[in-house]
Order: structure tokens, then C-alpha cells, then sequence
């Protein structure tokens, strides 16, 4: 090759790779020209959750000691099959009570216990409450997870009567087993027709109030945590179903704690510690959940999963009142009217009175 042949194969090697390495920082200034558009996305998203102000509805009257005494009847380890079939009999027999007919679901994932009460409006779609009744071994989870259980039950006394919506009842099994029991539930089709969202109760009993004793999420940006002192509940939900989110921001009060709602995008992909209960197997199917907790580790770690979580380590103020705002938020989005109509002792209405409830129960 000639020495122009030579210079002009060098001109065009030079030129190529000018070009490559333009195109290879044009798409990096892309991506991040992407990211920081999500991020402002993300951050505005949040605002305008937090935004939404309580609105002063009236709260449920709650029955405390009957509230407390689900927890005290659930607060053994419910790890093994023996004490799984013993907290399902319990949840079963108290929906019984209320006039409900219970459903065992068996799986792979378990043994859920599942009962339904439909709605006045067919087209208004049906709103899941959950928690899980599982242990990890050696715990017997009086906050992880009777309270979220003794909660759950309590909104069944709440809402035995017909509301637009209709309300179905899950308690999973096997959440402690990455979710198992959840899994399985939503990959039935015909169980997630007609879902307008999930609410998951998982744990509900438990503040702090000195400086320094809550952490955030591992990942989440800076300015969007909620401070370091625990006396909130927080509720996390994906990105796509913000009323649910803003149906909790307007269940605030004074007898009850403040709300930090958290939208999520992507499914928590880049925020896997909010990924860690049964809402996220909902998230996965593209039903919109929330879950509703006290932060569990992030704010207790000295008792969380282990033998230390009793019933008296909890905070049963914080608990009633925990309790009181979930009612009101599902209230809302049951599409109870007037707010007033939840004023309703657990014991006020017979089941005898409830009308009859879908899913014979099999033998607990």
C-alpha cells in the first residue's frame, strides 16, 4: 500500500473510532439524561402523595381488648405444619364467628384461608385485605404477624354489611418461605378478575420515638426517607396505583399516627427492602398493592424475628391506632358513604344478621 493509501486508511481508523467513542458518550449522556428524568419523576410522584391531606374522617370504633386478644390467641411460633394448622383453625373459626364461610386453599405455597363477602355494586370490582399468619422458627410473632392478622380480622367484624365493593379476605401461609403462599394465590387467573387492589397488613405494633432509633430503606434517594424517629406507619405502594396510596394519606388523624406513603416504581426492582412482603407477589401480576407496616427491622431489628416479639413488647396505643386508620382507609375504598357509617363496635352487629357469605369452609 502507497504512503497515501496508508494516510487515508488511518484517517478513516481515526474517524471511526472518533465516531464510536461520540456515539458510546452520546448514549451514556442519554441513559443519564433518563435516569435523572425518572429520578425527578419519582421525586414528584412522592410529593404529590404526600401532598394529599388527611381528611378528617371520623374513625372506626374499635374494640381494643377484643383486638388484643386475637394477638394474644395468635402469639405462638406458627412455623411448623402443626402450629400452621393450629393459627389456620383459629383464623378460620373467628371468621366463622363473624359469619363468614372460610375457605382452605391448598398449594404449593401453603394453606391460605380465605373468605369473601361481595359487594352491592357487581361492577365496582372486589378490594383484598391479606396479612400472613406464618413464623420464622423460634418466634412467636406477636408484631410479625398477629398484629397484622388481629387487624385484618378486625376490619371483618367492620365490614360484615354490604358495601360497593366487595372484600375479600386472605391470610397467607408461608410468607416467612420468600412469599410462597402469595405466589402461588395470584397465579390463578380467576383469583385476580376483578381485584381493583390489594391491601397487606404486615405488622402493625410497634414506634420509636428517640432520634436515631428508625433507618430508611437501603437505596432510597436522599430527601425522600421520613427522619429517624419511628412514630409513623408507613405504606408503600406501586407507582401506577396512587389512589391506594392517597386513600391512607386521607385515613390520617389525631387518634391516629401519621402516614409516610411511598410510591415504588419498577416493581421495587431498585429498592428490593420494599419488596419484602406479600404485595410485591400482587405487583409482580400487575394488581396494584400496598403494603402497610410499622417498618418491621428498620425500626425494631433487637426484636424482630426472634423470641423476643411478645405481646408485651408492643406499643398497643400505636397498634389501636394503626388499626383505626387502615379501617378508615379500607372504608374509603370500599366505598363506604357516609365516613360516619363506621362507627360500629366489633360486637354491634350479629353475624346472624350478615348476609350469607360465598366459599364453604372445609374442615379447619
Amino acid at each position: 500500500m502507497s504512503h497515501r493509501g496508508w494516510a487515508l486508511a488511518a484517517l478513516a481508523w481515526f474517524a471511526g473510532v472518533g465516531l464510536w467513542w461520540a456515539g458510546y458518550f452520546t448514549e451514556r449522556e442519554a441513559v443519564a439524561e433518563a435516569r435523572a428524568a425518572e429520578a425527578k419523576r419519582w421525586r414528584q410522584q412522592v410529593q404529590a402523595i404526600q401532598a394529599v391531606a388527611p381528611a378528617n374522617l371520623p374513625a372506626p370504633a374499635l374494640d381494643g381488648e377484643a383486638l388484643l386478644a386475637d394477638v394474644r390467641a395468635l402469639a405462638f411460633e406458627r412455623h411448623g405444619v402443626a402450629d400452621r394448622k393450629r393459627a389456620r383453625r383459629l383464623i378460620a373459626h373467628r371468621l366463622q364467628a363473624l359469619g363468614y364461610r372460610p375457605e382452605l386453599l391448598s398449594s404449593a405455597g401453603g394453606v391460605q384461608v380465605v373468605a369473601e363477602r361481595p359487594g352491592s355494586d357487581p361492577q365496582a370490582g372486589t378490594l383484598l385485605v391479606g396479612a400472613h399468619f406464618d413464623t420464622v422458627a423460634g418466634s412467636p410473632g406477636a408484631n410479625d404477624n398477629a398484629t397484622g392478622v388481629a387487624a385484618a380480622l378486625a376490619l371483618a367484624a367492620l365490614y360484615r354489611a354490604p358495601t360497593p365493593r366487595g372484600l375479600r379476605l386472605v391470610f397467607f401461609d408461608l410468607e416467612e418461605a420468600g412469599l410462597a403462599g402469595s405466589k402461588a394465590y395470584v397465579q390463578a387467573p380467576e383469583r385476580r378478575q376483578g381485584l381493583v387492589g390489594a391491601v397487606i397488613l404486615e405488622m402493625l405494633g410497634r414506634r420509636c420515638t428517640t432520634p436515631g432509633c428508625q433507618r430508611q430503606p437501603a437505596g432510597l434517594p436522599p430527601g425522600l426517607g421520613a427522619g429517624d424517629v419511628g412514630d409513623y406507619l408507613a405504606v408503600v405502594g406501586d407507582a401506577g396505583h396512587g389512589g391506594l396510596l392517597a386513600a391512607f394519606r386521607r385515613a390520617a388523624g389525631p387518634d391516629r399516627p401519621p402516614v409516610v406513603a411511598l410510591p415504588v416504581p419498577d416493581a421495587g426492582g431498585a429498592l428490593p427492602a420494599t419488596r419484602r412482603s406479600d404485595h410485591a407477589a400482587f405487583w409482580d401480576v400487575g394488581v396494584g398493592a400496598v403494603m402497610v407496616t410499622d417498618t418491621a427491622d428498620l425500626r425494631a431489628a433487637d426484636r424482630y424475628h426472634t423470641a423476643e416479639d411478645t405481646v408485651e413488647s408492643l406499643d398497643a396505643a400505636f397498634f389501636m391506632g394503626a388499626t383505626r386508620l387502615v379501617a378508615v382507609a379500607v372504608g374509603e375504598l370500599l366505598g363506604v358513604e357516609p365516613p360516619a357509617a363506621l362507627g360500629a363496635t366489633e360486637g354491634a352487629v350479629s353475624p346472624r344478621s350478615a348476609p350469607a357469605q360465598t366459599r364453604p369452609a372445609g374442615p379447619p
